[in-house]
């Protein structure tokens, strides 16, 4: 069924906000970003040379803890500004993509079983195929993280008209309804251990391949991704 003509433009007017919501944010987090960054690198290079001298479990962990500072600081300075990767935008056949990403996690099959519903297989859309593939990379290891015992994750796409669907469901712990706009906010997370890069570079991504994200969820259920590509 064909989204009505009000629907398209209440999903493009939320798409605009949150873009513009993402980019002002993303503005002031890459600015802080660039000005900690530099220090950081400076004293991780001082603590390395003094491990020359001084063997010591403090350093080493002191070290650790700042190569992580600095790794997430430098993934949210590539999100911010994701047009800087020099990559060209080239066919892409989604289902192929997820087919290969999959592979990534046979670690966790054992436990989470797969469900894909592939139609229109042979579809492609044009975009960026490195970008792509992390985003949905993320996406999954994101369905996969909210599952913390047994549980299903079901990857579905699809053609309707001009749009590609793709979209990705989990049985896992699900997010609170007033936490669900916060999502894709840099630093914004629902996990223990976690930044919440993952999520901001999946929407980024997405909208700078002029698609659309929708997310709904419900604690104790699950929560479903679901992806608009336009083919035209």
């Amino acid at each position: 069924m064909q989204p009505s003509g009000q629907e398209k433009t209440k999903k493009a007017t939320q798409t605009d906000d949150t873009l513009s919501r993402l980019a002002s944010i993303g503005q002031i987090a890459a600015g802080i970003a660039h000005e900690v960054r530099n220090p950081l690198t400076a004293v991780k290079g001082f603590l390395q040379l003094l491990q020359r001298e001084v063997s010591h479990s403090y350093l080493d962990f002191a070290c650790s803890e700042l190569e992580q500072a600095i790794s997430t600081l430098q993934d949210l300075l590539q999100v911010s500004k994701p047009d800087l990767e020099d990559e060209s935008c080239i066919a892409i056949n989604l289902c192929s993509e997820l087919e290969s990403l999959l592979y990534l996690f046979q670690d966790q099959i054992y436990r989470v079983q797969i469900a894909k519903k592939f139609r229109n297989s042979d579809e492609i859309i044009y975009g960026k195929r490195n970008q792509l593939k992390k985003a949905f990379f993320n996406l999954l290891k994101n369905a996969f993280e909210a599952i913390p015992n047994e549980g299903t994750i079901t990857i579905e796409h699809y053609r309707v008209g001009d749009i590609i669907y793709v979209i990705i469901s989990d049985t896992g712990v699900g997010v609170p309804k007033e936490k669900l706009q916060l999502l894709g906010t840099p630093f914004f997370t629902t996990k223990d251990e976690g930044t919440g890069m993952g999520l901001t570079q999946v929407y980024s991504t997405i909208y700078q391949h002029g698609g659309t994200i929708d997310v709904k969820s419900r604690e104790g259920i699950g929560t479903t991704f679901t992806i608009q590509f336009q083919t035209k």
